[in-house]
């Protein structure tokens, strides 16, 4: 939500703007991937979890499967830019969704659908608002 600041101060056009802030998500997409890939792994090696172990369901547990199941891999793209960031988003589809060749896909879908959303809002906001003054 920071790129209205951008275009004000640049002067961006439309294309201008959607190439920026997609080219800044995608990239923010492939680098937490790394990230979260990198600490789900020191994670995993830190804290073993004993054979004897048993699985404990807490609410917690319960209610992070409750939101796969019911909104799965599509769910958490759509909702990555605008209700969750990309930081947590791609966390999201690296520890769910580790195997599958296309959550980076849909993660870049999302962004640049929410790109033209945010962007077409905020550039022609003005003219809809002088144009019913």
């Amino acid at each position: 939500m920071t790129f209205p600041l951008a275009v004000i101060q640049f002067q961006f056009t439309f294309l201008e703007t959607l190439l920026w802030t997609n080219l800044g998500g995608i990239m923010g997409i492939y680098f937490f991937a790394f990230l979260s890939g990198k600490i789900i792994a020191w994670w995993s090696l830190t804290f073993r979890k004993k054979p004897t172990d048993k699985k404990a369901f807490t609410r917690k547990n319960r209610r992070i499967v409750r939101i796969k199941q019911q909104y799965g891999m599509i769910g958490i793209a759509v909702s990555t830019p605008f209700l969750l960031s990309i930081p947590v988003g791609t966390f999201l589809m690296v520890r769910y969704y580790h195997a599958r060749k296309t959550r980076f896909l849909y993660l870049i879908i999302s962004n640049i659908a929410w790109s033209v959303i945010y962007t077409s809002f905020y550039m022609f906001w003005d003219t809809l608002l002088l144009r019913r003054g």
